[in-house]
């Protein structure tokens, strides 16, 4: 049975909000026109990649390389290759990881890899060959690539990243998710916050709930409380659990590092919480419910403040920007 639309997504944010972590849910009343989800998709990437890899050095065995590049199957002039086949070719570049300062751009096709000709794969191939080559640690990675009439050579090393999914999901809600392994941002919240450092902030936010264990440990502690009562009986109490409150806290804080090592304005925090705190006003019945499992907006404000502070001294001092919480056992 299929579900209505708007409430599979209701309930998709409600399972990641329960096994995962939820920053706070607002509703756009009145939304901007809807923006195309290719375009949303690509800036997402471009502002969380950046994150990803400014948190790497904390998810030391959820790592991944990447270059900062996707393909696509996409006809050739004439409509197919040499070989009768759909050529792959570059759909998407970040603009300041490897593949972009290699030279890589949007529309080359690509004829071979570390000198193995490719024409005949489609991309799903080609991008799964990279991977294999990546993790074997074959570096650097060549690619030849047709460029109109030209072909050009082009070499690049990887860059580790957290491996962590980055996902849209289509709602007027302004909200983050994230369950441990996949960080999701709502379209609501793209559309609300249109300069990338503020966007910046929502998903740095789900980054430090992710390498903090938070998912992971409300996970653990949930299977750990049901054997427990199948083993022992029902009366057995839980096992106490870190409020949620506290969790938001630190990841607050967390978010605030990533941000700053990732090069963004930490100036946008305090834009979003402004914004935020201004729907929290307009939507005063939402507020109350948001405030049991989160931090106001006054004191997320003030507890920021004493992080950028934090950040500063550091940064003046030539000191690593490095933040207080450890992953929560």
């Amino acid at each position: 049975m299929m579900l209505p639309r708007k409430l599979a997504i209701g309930l998709l944010l409600l399972a990641l909000c329960v096994l995962g972590a939820c920053s706070s849910l607002y509703d756009v009343r009145k939304t901007p026109p809807p923006n195309d989800l290719e375009v949303l998709q690509r800036r997402l990437h471009d502002v969380g990649l950046l994150l990803l890899a400014a948190a790497v050095g904390w998810c030391p065995f959820e790592q991944e390389a990447t270059y900062g590049f996707f393909l696509e199957n996409h006809p050739r002039k004439g409509g197919t290759t040499s070989r009768g086949v759909t050529g792959p070719i570059v759909s998407y570049v970040h603009p300041r990881l490897p593949a972009a300062q290699a030279g890589l751009v949007l529309g080359d096709h690509i004829i071979e890899v570390n000198t193995a000709n490719v024409e005949a794969h489609d991309a799903h191939t080609i991008m799964q060959l990279v991977s294999r080559l990546t993790a074997a640690r074959i570096q650097p990675l060549q690619l030849e690539v047709q460029r109109g009439a030209a072909r050009r050579t082009v070499t690049m090393r990887a860059l580790p990243v957290c491996k962590f999914s980055l996902g849209l999901i289509e709602s007027n809600l302004i909200n983050g998710v994230s369950n441990g392994r996949v960080i999701a941002v709502t379209t609501g919240a793209m559309q609300s916050f249109v300069r990338d450092d503020e966007l910046a902030w929502i998903l740095a936010h789900e980054v430090a709930h992710n390498i903090l264990n938070h998912a992971q440990n409300a996970q653990l502690r949930v299977m750990l409380n049901a054997f427990l009562r199948a083993a022992v009986g029902p009366a057995t109490p839980d096992t106490p659990q870190p409020e949620a409150r506290m969790l938001e806290a630190q990841a607050d804080h967390v978010g605030a590092y990533l941000m700053a090592r990732a090069g963004y304005d930490l100036d946008a925090v305090r834009r979003v919480w402004e914004r935020l705190r201004q729907l929290e006003r307009a939507q005063s019945t939402s507020g109350h419910a948001i405030s049991r499992t989160h931090p106001t907006t006054v004191e997320r404000l003030a507890a920021f403040q004493q992080t950028f502070k934090e950040i500063q001294h550091k940064r003046q001092r030539g000191e690593s920007l490095q933040f207080q919480f450890a992953p929560l056992d």
